[in-house]
């Protein structure tokens, strides 16, 4: 499941929270003025801006339109193959 920290009236987290849900891709958006816990455990791995992007195999800080495009066609290929 990919997982999306954010900060509330972030831009790049608005845009890259709305690319998801216009493409039909499920995720879980974490606040992480409401989680604090992990925004130290971001920190660590190097992700000094939000959001951070979690995939299955992959993770991203700030808005990342090529990341999200491969994102895309990686899962509309998931679709074709079943």
């Amino acid at each position: 499941m990919i997982r999306v920290f954010y900060k509330p009236n972030c831009k790049a987290c608005l845009m890259t929270t709305h690319f998801f849900i216009v493409h039909h891709i499920k995720f879980i958006d974490i606040d992480l003025s409401q989680s604090p816990q992990y925004a130290k455990s971001l920190h660590d791995k190097g992700h000094l801006k939000v959001p951070v992007v979690i995939t299955d195999t992959e993770e991203w800080s700030g808005f990342r339109p090529d990341k999200l495009n491969q994102l895309l066609q990686k899962q509309r290929l998931m679709r074709a193959e079943r």
